[in-house]
């Protein structure tokens, strides 16, 4: 019982936004439409019922007037049928479309904000492949919650319908085994839902491990098709490496371990289908023997008999709903409990930065520069992996942060822009001035080169002369031609390129201060040079703080701060003169 009370909050709280929304109006009155398109339906299996006991009466007393009266009815119920079953599908449908819109865009909208889809990883990495979470169990959860409602609700008001005409049936059909009447009030009733609730627990017994089956099958999954995607995004350095082998063992282990849950999701569904299908072909005689013996000594007529069958079936169909949809229930829970786990761990993102690990505190500075004071940053376990005793750099300063690998540097960076919060200290930021970081890896949007060039901002907004100018500028002239080219050009443009779109991106962008992690890695040094001075010249007021191990870029700076690893020396860094 408590396992069902809690699968049902967890679904609430995927399901219920929403209905709560500024949209609710729209989704309570699909709702609504759909709710009364699966009353339609009942209403016209009752009716189909009763219609067949009218029928075959008159079948068998070959009355052929009566018989043409019910077929021009059946017409009538047809036509029911058909509005009924197409306003389901059309309501039902535009539901399902409308949700997965707002559901969707309100995961991306808080996924893909404040740094949480990168700060995930680390604080949650038991929460995998959220991309897909969002991309596929969305829309999958939502249609099975379609069908299981609508079913569920089909079922209840099913068995209110024909248990009532069962309850009539039961006192006018005897029940005689024996020699004996062993009629009672509503007989039939019982005897529905006492052959249904065997049904359901035995398919519960055989069927529950699909949940778990179901949940792991959806996680193998994602693991594989994030696998095989990476590989692809990555194929020129493992080609040029002859990384294939590893790659094939990588896939290979992911799919054998994709294909080993599935082996055993089928072994437990075979199991289930073999007992739903015995049970289902078991149930379309197993009415007709509860009441031939009233037939067969004349109690009852042919209509009533086929009346009986026909609404038994409806009952016990009803209260065995779970049996027949005992497979889709497993994979909804598990869809609906990794939806749970990605808005938990959301929630625990936003979280992180309370004990152990503690919070960075971020203020605005006076006098318009970059400062921090006794700053560590940590891991959510409270593990320190930078430490910076004290740097200040005024507006227009340029710092160069060094250190070994490991020290620190792209760690104080994530600090400083808010993205990795954990820690301690304080950080003094200009107020209202823009702060652009240039991570090792330029990242290029989906687009044209032109939305490239401007990422982070629409390219819409940008005048084609600054572009032209900036393009001259970081020495890309030759790509001017190609600005609205839709191409993979994080392939297309070399590594050097690639920085210079960089460049790029800082110059259109003016920022206030820029974070620019090993900005010229990839070119030579006299290039190097070339790009960084121009770059501090076209920027006066920016505050630049750039790391660079090559060392290439030291004396075009003011500043210097070596960092070490605080594992290593248990000392904070501190500022040193260039």
């Amino acid at each position: 019982m408590n396992n069902f009370v809690e699968a049902l909050r967890t679904f609430f709280k995927v399901a219920l936004p929403y209905f709560n929304s500024e949209e609710r109006w729209a989704a309570r009155s699909l709702l609504t439409a759909i709710i009364a398109a699966e009353l339609g339906i009942v209403a016209v299996a009752v009716a189909v019922i009763q219609w067949n006991a009218r029928f075959f009466n008159a079948l068998e007393a070959k009355n052929w007037t009566a018989f043409k009266a019910e077929l021009i009815v059946f017409c009538f119920i047809t036509a029911g049928a058909i509005v009924a079953g197409a306003s389901k599908y059309y309501f039902g449908q535009r539901l399902q479309i409308g949700w997965r819109r707002w559901l969707t865009e309100n995961y991306v909208k808080v996924w893909m904000a404040d740094g949480r889809h990168y700060r995930v990883r680390a604080i949650e990495p038991n929460v995998d492949n959220i991309h897909l979470r969002i991309a596929s169990d969305v829309y999958i959860f939502i249609q099975r919650t379609h069908e299981l409602t609508t079913g569920l609700l089909g079922s209840v008001v099913a068995l209110a319908s024909f248990a009532y005409i069962l309850w009539g049936l039961s006192a006018t059909t005897p029940l005689p085994l024996l020699g004996t009447n062993w009629q009672f009030p509503g007989y039939l009733i019982v005897i529905a839902i006492a052959y249904a609730s065997i049904g359901t627990f035995f398919a519960h017994h055989i069927g529950w491990r699909l949940i778990t089956l179901n949940f792991n099958q959806q996680r193998y999954e994602s693991d594989f098709r994030f696998a095989i995607v990476r590989a692809a995004d990555h194929s020129e350095p493992i080609a040029l490496m002859r990384g294939e082998p590893v790659e094939r063992r990588e896939l290979g282990h992911r799919f054998r371990n994709l294909v080993g849950n599935w082996s055993a999701l089928v072994r437990r569904q075979v199991r289930l289908e073999a007992f739903v299908a015995g049970y289902g072909h078991i149930s379309t005689v197993f009415p007709i023997l509860v009441v031939s013996p009233a037939y067969l000594s004349g109690a009852i007529t042919l209509g009533t008999l086929v009346q009986a069958h026909l609404a038994f079936q409806r009952v016990e169909g009803a209260f065995a709903f779970c049996i027949s949809s005992y497979a889709k229930l497993a994979e909804w829970k598990a869809l609906t409990d990794r939806l749970a786990q990605y808005q938990e761990a959301m929630v625990h993102v936003d979280q992180s930065s309370l004990e152990p690990a503690g919070k960075i505190e971020t203020t605005a500075s006076r006098n318009g520069d970059v400062a921090a004071n006794d700053v560590t940053v940590r891991l959510p376990s409270g593990i320190a992996v930078a430490e910076l005793a004290k740097l200040d750099v005024a507006p227009g300063g340029r710092a160069l942060i060094t250190g070994s690998s490991g020290s620190g540097k792209s760690s104080f960076f994530r600090a400083l822009t808010g993205l990795w919060p954990n820690g301690s200290g304080t950080i003094a930021l200009p107020q209202g001035r823009e702060i652009l970081a240039m991570p090792q890896r330029p990242y290029f949007p989906l687009g044209t080169l032109r939305d490239a060039l401007t990422y982070p901002v629409p390219a819409d907004t940008v005048p084609n002369a600054e572009i032209g100018e900036v393009l001259e500028a970081v020495g890309l002239t030759h790509f001017a031609a190609h600005l609205d080219e839709i191409k993979d050009w994080n392939v297309v443009l070399s590594g050097g390129e690639q920085q210079r779109v960089a460049f790029a991106r800082a110059l259109l962008r003016r920022p206030g201060v820029l974070l620019f992690d090993e900005p010229v890695s990839t070119l030579s040094d006299a290039s190097a040079r070339d790009l960084y001075t121009m770059l501090l010249s076209r920027l006066p007021d920016t505050i630049v703080l750039a790391i660079d191990r090559r060392g290439v870029l030291s004396d075009l700076h003011a500043q210097t701060v070596e960092m070490t690893a605080p594992s290593e020396t248990g000392r904070p860094a501190v500022l040193a003169p260039a």
